[in-house]
């Protein structure tokens, strides 16, 4: 097995790991990145595959070797170039049926930043901070030449021999509905995607027309990671680290802590999203797609709140949302 770092250097974020399971009838790739070029060889177009088959090239392998591209989830900088290397390759793409929610809104980009935008500006959001806060989208787009089709629509519970192990496909939802991890259990081996990071509170996410209760699912995949108790884990990002069981366990107290202070905020005065981001997270600091993140992560503590009859949310005057706990 191979560790794959491939650049991406948007927003922020410096790589993303791609891991390469080599096997003599055809390889797997796990996650592909973004469109990197590199200069062409002669007679050949730059389709943005060159980053990642440079990667290959250094483990001794190339598109050619190439039997299954699989994507633990569908945001671009996982799965901007999925598309070119099926094309290049002839692989199988295996995709989680539900990524077909992300997908929908590359086909569509412009409506998508509307209904974010939309979203933002129900729950208090104005100006140019809704403006930027909307737009993160379009920054990743030019990084995503076609939009891959998957050849395999995983549910969960799918097994595979890739590497010389048998893995398990794990649906771990909440970073994302359509998020997989791989799972060896003979040597508790976990491909983590970006549930799990060894640094990184992976953000929850609340977007209209997904998931109802993210932040409710994220905890459920938590809990089956930290029950698995996986000896070493390979993240979307980032260093491979030991001790998943504790990772998983650390992750989920720290969203917990979100929820009960947000719960904390509501019970004592009602408010609104972006009134609750200001008193707790100090947003002045936050602008963009970062404060994007941090608003629909608090939307999330709030859809896990309403599910469980603990919060609510009712118009003001001026029709943005106001959020208040239920008593009892």
């Amino acid at each position: 097995m191979f560790r794959l770092a491939l650049p991406l250097g948007i927003h922020r974020i410096p790589s993303v790991n791609a891991y390469l399971l080599t096997d003599p009838d055809g390889d797997t790739l796990i996650d592909c990145g973004i469109y990197a070029g590199t200069l062409p060889r002669a007679g050949e177009a730059d389709d943005g595959t060159g980053a990642v088959g440079d990667a290959l090239a250094s483990c001794g392998r190339g598109f050619d070797d190439l039997a299954r591209l699989v994507i633990t989830h569908a945001h671009i900088d996982h799965y901007g170039i999925a598309g070119e290397v099926v094309r290049r390759s002839g692989a199988e793409l295996w995709m989680h049926a539900q990524t077909d929610l992300d997908r929908a809104k590359y086909a569509r980009p412009d409506r998508a930043v509307d209904r974010r935008a939309l979203m933002l500006a129900d729950h208090g959001l104005y100006g140019d901070m809704l403006a930027a806060a909307s737009a993160g989208l379009r920054d990743w787009i030019p990084v995503m030449p076609s939009i891959g089709k998957p050849t395999t629509r995983l549910h969960g519970g799918e097994k595979l021999t890739a590497g010389g192990r048998c893995w398990e496909i794990l649906h771990t939802p909440g970073h994302s509905p359509g998020h997989v991890c791989l799972w060896s259990a003979a040597d508790r081996l976990l491909c983590s995607g970006d549930h799990l990071l060894k640094s990184i509170s992976p953000p929850v996410t609340f977007e209209r027309g997904f998931d109802r209760d993210p932040m409710g699912s994220y905890l459920t995949s938590l809990r089956l990671i930290e029950q698995l108790e996986p000896a070493l884990v390979l993240p979307g990002h980032g260093e491979t680290f030991t001790g998943g069981a504790a990772r998983a366990a650390s992750i989920a107290g720290g969203k917990r802590r979100r929820v009960a202070r947000v719960l904390a905020a509501i019970s004592a005065d009602p408010r609104t999203v972006t009134e609750l981001a200001s008193q707790l997270y100090r947003t002045p600091l936050l602008q963009g797609p970062q404060l994007h993140f941090l608003m629909a992560e608090i939307l999330a503590c709030l859809a896990y709140l309403e599910v469980r009859g603990q919060a609510e949310r009712v118009r003001a005057a001026g029709g943005v949302f106001v959020w208040r706990a239920v008593a009892g």
